[in-house]
């Protein structure tokens, strides 16, 4: 069934990048990366597109994994997350609320858990999706956005710290783009208003 599932996704490029972020934030065990990388790199003019497909499609599948949550209870405890799954995420949710939802969104882990786990939990509905949106728009969309701009040597850079590192290297990232439109934006301001 996995592997009829991937080869159908292959197959299909976009439609099949949809359905795998989708199916990956409720029922799939298969992470979209696996098809969005490959896909960038064979058309980086179309990263920024396909990060954003395959965020819109996290965020409806995020829906769905909270619905079921939220609806069936403590009965997806048992059926659907490992026991150390729930207990790191039980704790993570109710210590810092959405922002455990977040790092959900951006680790490296089955989405699935979280957004089941949310719904289990009550986590507010609107700032569930808020975030959701997030936290996987730093995962897909910025991967999309790096791989427009860097091309494919950033993904074999990328690659060699993903297991370990993909939080932090993500968050470097991150943290280098927005400092470096910050002060852009900052500069661009003072001579505006210089000018003026």
């Amino acid at each position: 069934m996995l592997e009829y599932l991937l080869t159908f996704c292959r197959e299909n490029g976009v439609w099949g990048l949809f359905i795998l972020a989708f199916a990956d934030s409720f029922i799939s065990p298969v992470m979209p990366d696996i098809l969005m990388i490959p896909l960038c790199i064979a058309n980086p003019s179309g990263a920024v597109y396909y990060g954003l497909v395959a965020t819109a499609a996290s965020v409806m599948g995020g829906f769905i994994g909270y619905l079921i949550g939220h609806k069936l209870g403590p009965l997806c405890i048992t059926k659907y997350i490992p026991e150390q799954h729930w207990t790191r995420i039980q704790n993570l949710i109710e210590k810092h609320g959405a922002w455990a939802v977040f790092w959900g969104a951006i680790a490296p882990i089955p989405y699935k858990f979280v957004s089941i786990s949310a719904g289990v939990l009550n986590l507010n509905l609107r700032l569930f999706l808020f975030v959701t949106l997030l936290g996987r728009s730093k995962r897909f969309l910025l991967e999309g956005i790096l791989i427009y701009f860097f091309g494919p040597a950033l993904v074999e850079t990328a690659q060699r710290y993903l297991d370990g590192n993909l939080i932090l290297t993500g968050g470097l990232i991150m943290t280098i783009v927005i400092s470096y439109y910050s002060f852009k934006l900052f500069f661009t301001g003072n001579k505006t208003n210089g000018a003026s």
